[in-house]
């Protein structure tokens, strides 16, 4: 009888151990929010470490990237998005960054989400737009992604991580 007593909280323990493991290790999502034009956009993301990496400097031209870990990076704006003269209805959208030069960088919206993983999406994005690479003036050890009403109907993403400061503009009607 005492043994079946032990059984017990010693099963369960042994089941939930590996869980709080797994859910201690699980990377932190980031999550940046700006109302724009009266209208609500939000980006969830993934937050990868650089570890001691400058994978910016990197990533030859052609790189593809979803922009984060795991999940990929997601915009939703209640409103249009206005993205490189092309207008989104809107809705939910994965953002991809592409090394389009050697100083030069995209980011680029795909009508596909819910992608999980390193599938890079080479083709069907819905629009596009430049972003301008800077050297910050502090290093980020985490991705870190910002969103910033810039008036005017306009919105900035700024994506950081090590020195490497990547910013764009778009419009949200």
């Amino acid at each position: 009888m005492k043994t079946r007593r032990l059984l017990l909280p010693l099963c369960v323990a042994a089941l939930a151990l590996p869980l709080m493991v797994c859910a201690q290790n699980k990377p932190a999502r980031g999550s940046a929010e700006a109302t724009v034009n009266g209208k609500k956009v939000s980006i969830s993301y993934g937050r990868p470490s650089l570890n001691g990496r400058d994978v910016l400097a990197q990533a030859p031209v052609g790189t593809v990237w979803r922009v984060g870990m795991n999940e990929a990076t997601e915009i939703t704006s209640e409103g249009d998005l206005v993205v490189g003269g092309t207008t989104l209805k809107a809705g939910k959208y994965s953002l991809w960054v592409r090394r389009t030069g050697e100083d030069t960088w995209t980011l680029a919206f795909h009508p596909k989400t819910g992608i999980w993983g390193r599938p890079e999406l080479k083709e069907g994005y819905a629009a596009e737009m430049p972003l301008k690479l800077e050297k910050a003036s502090d290093s980020a050890e985490q991705l870190q992604i910002d969103l910033t009403d810039k008036g005017s109907g306009n919105a900035q993403i700024a994506i950081h991580w090590g020195t490497a400061a990547l910013a764009g503009t778009f419009g949200v009607k």
